[in-house]
């Protein structure tokens, strides 16, 4: 597992950068169910999942080996991100006044 992340492909970044942002997600749903929170009370929450993928782009960006994985991390962080953005207006979570 750990030579996989050691590769310079687009692959690896997609891996690395969804699974992060998945991890956190898990984590915080059940996380929030154990607690007996509802998930849906607390959807702003799901925007921390960003963190993990910014540490995860500046561990490959310090090590100038793996530029394949840091544009694939930076266009994973841009999608999802102006994804979740797009959820969050439709949802009127987020409201302009």
């Amino acid at each position: 597992m750990k030579k996989f992340f050691a590769q310079d492909k687009v692959l690896t970044g997609i891996v690395a950068g969804l699974g992060t942002e998945l991890g956190f997600v898990l984590v915080l749903a059940a996380g929030l169910l154990i607690a007996g929170e509802p998930v849906g009370a607390h959807l702003r929450w799901f925007g921390g999942m960003f963190i993990p993928l910014i540490l995860v782009l500046r561990h490959y960006a310090k090590s100038h080996e793996h530029l394949k994985v840091v544009k694939t991390l930076i266009v994973v962080f841009f999608v999802t991100f102006i994804a979740f953005i797009t959820y969050m207006l439709k949802a009127r979570i987020i409201v302009f006044q």
